[in-house]
């Protein structure tokens, strides 16, 4: 699996690039000549200030993809979300229509693009770690859980399985 995505290590570059910097001139000034100190400072630490550009300038686009995928989920789950939290508010036991099989059929496509998208290091771990735990409280339910396995078994979940939740907070 991928290091997921962390919309906060954007932070860290200013310091990867003087750690880096810092760094490369020592061993630039302890391996080469010293005559050309300041053409090889200057030369070093512009590769470093263009690695490190390189390195922000990917972060910022995958923030761009994360702010794109986390628009289009949680326009995906408003638009389940009443039906859902209805369908566990009935009075009784839950006993499944077609059509309350095909809203949670919608929603378990959903949670496994989710975990698609946050395996591949797209999505926020703060974020995938709160859909974990919306994804737990539905799965709470005797039939709703019951139904989720039995798909589960068909193996087209991209890997999603209910025992992430154990790993929810």
């Amino acid at each position: 699996m991928r290091t997921p995505f962390g919309l906060r290590q954007r932070n860290y570059y200013p310091w990867l690039f003087i750690g880096l910097a810092v760094a490369a001139n020592a061993a630039a000034f302890s391996l080469l000549p010293t005559r050309l100190s300041p053409e090889l400072f200057l030369s070093v630490t512009g590769a470093v200030a263009a690695l490190v550009h390189f390195l922000y300038s990917q972060h910022n686009h995958n923030t761009e993809r994360f702010i794109s995928l986390f628009r289009d989920f949680n326009a995906h789950y408003d638009r389940l979300n009443n039906r859902l939290n209805a369908l566990l508010l009935r009075d009784g036991s839950l006993l499944l229509t077609i059509e309350d099989k095909q809203l949670l059929y919608d929603y378990f496509n959903l949670c496994a693009e989710e975990y698609l998208y946050f395996k591949s290091g797209y999505i926020d771990t703060e974020v995938w770690q709160s859909w974990l735990r919306g994804m737990k409280y539905f799965a709470s339910n005797t039939e709703i859980r019951r139904l989720w396995c039995e798909e589960l078994e068909s193996g087209s979940y991209y890997g999603f399985s209910l025992a992430l939740f154990d790993a929810a907070p």
